[in-house]
């Protein structure tokens, strides 16, 4: 499965001209013809109480010209109230930009490989049930250009994307003594965070700021910047502050064919899920230490990189550190074993621990600029670098700040150039997630 999709979405990093930071080109795919049961839907359709009708778990609103969705309640509810209030979006998503990388067929066959090899976590395959559910009480499914509804195993595939392409991100966080003479930081730590996926119209125009909050109290809200209709994490916070930001690798370590049909764990909607679980290694607290043992313990298919950054916990201990995921294992980079100063922790899409670092300009230009202003940064000088490391299919960039719980964030929209350097409007946790309203 996973490589029937690496033939069919394009690589957005791979539109830029051949230099260091082209990833590797993918061993040539096997064909999957579609299943005989491809137009067999295999969702369980579940029926949304009756009583719960009447009731929205969720709204949307604007600020300062940014969508933001906050939904709460069971996956069920929130995935209910997503699909009412994104109905036309997620339509225009999956119609205008989805099925140009994916064809109809494929889809078809995908979603029935995808349904019975993907390790998806319950909560979230139920809060995808609950968007369909959503869609159709607000007006219908229906996508045009499949000529039929959307269906739970279509929106699954379609939250998997980011397993199975080549796209493009960076990623800079910086704390103490990097960041001590910063005014509003004073030593805590800040990340600029760039998400390069692709500069079609319909998926830069319906970016969203999601506020999920569970009602299970094992769990913990989360914050994260996506398109409607995904329900994974891509660039995410959790209530503790506990921040993780997802890029593509350009390792050679993702799964074979063979490999990937014995199962995998999509890595977007288990980051979702592990950024919710408020205590995984039992110490107590929230921390990126719970994302690391989830996946350590969890089996994945592509090369990937997560930058994960927390408030402090003591001055021996590092609030960043980098997981460089492929099937055939995990590394973690801590800051002591990088270059940047023990302050400061980076990353593309090159792999620099797990294999040798490769030459990537964009890493260079880190170096470059951590050099030039003597490894101390602010919020000021972070955001230019975001701009300078962009890549021609940027879809967003967003300054986080954990111990504040805040996001500085730019959304691109259609036409706007890559190098636009708006300042970042800034959303603090409890205007996104206020008083719940009554029920």
């Amino acid at each position: 499965m996973m490589m029937l999709l690496l033939l069919l979405v394009p690589s957005c990093g791979g539109t830029r001209s051949e230099g260091p930071d082209v990833p590797p080109t993918a061993a040539p795919p096997a064909t999957i013809a579609p299943s005989a049961e491809a137009g067999v839907d295999g969702d369980s359709n579940p029926e949304v109480d009756a009583s719960e009708s009447t009731k929205l778990h969720g709204e949307l609103r604007t600020l300062e010209g940014l969508r933001v969705l906050r939904v709460w309640g069971t996956p069920t509810q929130m995935g209910h109230a997503h699909g009412m209030l994104l109905r036309d979006e997620i339509i225009e998503i999956v119609d205008g930009y989805a099925l140009d990388v994916i064809p109809p067929a494929t889809l078809d066959a995908a979603g029935v490989l995808y349904t019975t090899v993907a390790q998806i976590p319950p909560r979230l395959r139920e809060e995808a049930e609950g968007v369909i559910a959503g869609m159709k009480a607000a007006g219908g499914a229906e996508i045009p250009a499949l000529g039929r509804e959307l269906r739970v195993a279509d929106l699954l595939v379609l939250n998997a994307m980011t397993d199975l392409l080549a796209i493009g991100c960076s990623s800079v966080s910086a704390w103490g003594t990097s960041t001590e003479g910063a005014p509003g930081l004073l030593g805590a730590p800040v990340m600029v965070r760039n998400l390069d996926w692709s500069d079609d119209p319909e998926l830069l125009r319906n970016q969203i700021v999601f506020a999920f909050e569970p009602d299970d109290p094992q769990r913990q809200p989360v914050i994260s910047v996506a398109f409607a209709g995904y329900l994974g994490c891509l660039s995410c916070m959790n209530e503790a502050g506990v921040s993780a930001l997802f890029n593509m690798g350009y390792g050679d370590g993702a799964a074979s064919a063979s490999e990937a049909l014995r199962g995998f764990s999509p890595a977007n909607l288990l980051l979702r899920d592990a950024l919710e679980q408020r205590d995984v290694d039992g110490d107590g607290t929230s921390t990126a230490d719970d994302v690391e043992a989830i996946w350590k313990h969890e089996t994945h298919a592509g090369s990937y990189i997560l930058h994960l950054l927390e408030p402090r916990r003591g001055s021996d201990h590092a609030p960043a550190r980098v997981l460089e995921v492929e099937a055939d294992g995990m590394a973690v980079r801590h800051p002591e074993d990088d270059e940047l100063g023990g302050r400061i922790l980076a990353a593309t899409n090159h792999l620099r621990d797990k294999t040798a670092p490769s030459a990537c300009s964009r890493y260079a230009t880190i170096e470059a600029t951590v050099e030039s202003r003597a490894h101390r940064l602010d919020h000021d000088s972070l955001w230019q670098l975001g701009a300078r490391l962009r890549l021609d299919e940027v879809v967003h960039t967003l300054l986080i700040e954990p111990e504040a719980r805040a996001l500085g964030v730019w959304l691109r929209a259609p036409g706007q150039a890559r190098s636009a350097r708006p300042a970042p409007v800034r959303l603090e946790w409890d205007v996104l997630l206020g008083p719940r309203r009554a029920q």
